[in-house]
């Protein structure tokens, strides 16, 4: 497991790593993942990769067996079989690779091969006529191998490296913040959908996503081997390969992702005791707050939005007051600090606003600083009412 005593509820003020005051009490999430490779912490058993279809007997596996194409691979079948393969049903299956449907029909799992998606039999092919599935939620990307196998068997995952019942509330909250920043990705680039709704080409190529890298992992035309056995390894690579970013995906979300959602939940709660208006937060301790902004204001229905966020510098220990984006892609500012103090610094600054320890305004207007909590703070509110 990533981290058995990992225990953070949606409501920081509840959780039982935040102490008191709500500040976190983790010094190191992981200590146990420390020396492990993401293929060995991830990996329970051996694997071993087939172009046919051993007896389930043979070797040390569990029995079962997982089946995908043979021939070029791509991300979504690589990445399928390695998380198909962290579940308790499919723990330490041998894949075998081919396109023989008399061997597919054999095998416990079918993943990205077969023409059918019937997850009763565990059949998880995308390729077929007339195959629409999507992750839901709100995602309408349609659903890659890999996709079909994490919504299938993601909670279960998620909730195995945490040490908890899947219907923990976490377990069901990372789930779709893991599908959203690691797996629809994959999803769409299989399926060739496009980024951006636009006609217009793209102005440079991309080739250092994760789907490219798997697929330079195929056997070189060039190379005089190109037998099955050098092509089953070069896809155990591409297992790893994939297999390890997501698992670095979860430890993200895991250890940074989730306490810095419940510090700023925290602190969107409280803002009302930090001014009247509501439209002023406070972070008592720095975090990766604005995507979690957006998303918290949605989900609670907030109004007003927020205006302003407080949070201060850890290397000057002077305070910042940051304006909020109308959009998280969006440079431009719900209300920006006032025109009149941009580009201004220090004395000059305070001067103008009236207010002591002023350091400097941005001359977009989008961030300020000053000295003190209590001078950021009357920056925020004088900024209001301009």
């Amino acid at each position: 497991m990533l981290v058995a005593a990992w225990r953070v509820s949606q409501r920081a003020v509840t959780s039982p790593l935040l102490g008191i005051g709500g500040r976190s009490q983790i010094r190191n999430p992981f200590p146990t993942m420390a020396s492990l490779s993401p293929a060995a912490a991830s990996s329970p058993k051996r694997l071993r990769v087939y172009s046919s279809a051993p007896s389930p007997t043979d070797g040390d596996g569990s029995g079962k067996r997982v089946g995908t194409h043979n021939g070029s691979f791509h991300c979504d079948e690589a990445l399928g079989c390695f998380l198909i393969r962290l579940t308790s049903q499919f723990t330490g299956a041998d894949v075998v690779r081919t396109r023989d449907s008399q061997i597919l029909d054999t095998l416990d799992a079918v993943l990205d091969v077969g023409g059918v998606y019937d997850p009763s039999r565990h059949r998880y092919d995308h390729h077929q006529k007339g195959f629409s599935e999507v992750f839901g939620h709100g995602f309408n990307t349609k659903l890659s191998s890999a996709g079909l196998v994490y919504k299938h068997f993601g909670k279960e995952i998620i909730a195995k490296e945490l040490g908890v019942n899947e219907d923990h509330e976490d377990v069901h909250r990372l789930y779709l913040a893991i599908y959203k920043g690691f797996v629809e990705a994959l999803d769409a680039i299989d399926n060739g959908i496009n980024q951006y709704d636009t006609d217009q080409p793209p102005k440079f190529v991309n080739n250092t996503n994760l789907s490219s890298r798997v697929g330079r992992l195929n056997p070189d035309w060039t190379d005089p081997d190109q037998s099955p056995e050098k092509e089953n390894a070069a896809f155990q690579q591409a297992m790893t390969l994939a297999g390890s970013e997501f698992m670095e995906s979860v430890r993200f979300h895991v250890k940074s992702w989730l306490p810095a959602r419940s510090i700023v939940l925290e602190c969107l709660l409280s803002r009302g005791k930090v001014d009247p208006s509501g439209e002023i937060m406070v972070l008592d301790r720095f975090c990766p707050w604005k995507l979690h902004l957006f998303e918290l204001e949605k989900e609670l229905k907030t109004d007003p939005l927020t205006k302003y966020a407080l949070y201060q510098d850890e290397r000057s220990k002077s305070w910042r007051v940051q304006a909020v984006a109308v959009a998280p892609d969006r440079f431009e500012s719900r209300k920006a600090l006032p025109e009149k103090w941009r580009g201004m610094r220090d004395d000059e600054l305070s001067a103008e606003t009236g207010i002591p320890g002023c350091v400097f305004v941005h001359m977009s207007g989008f961030i300020g600083g000053n000295k003190t909590y209590e001078g950021a703070l009357e920056m925020a509110r004088a900024a209001l009412k301009c």
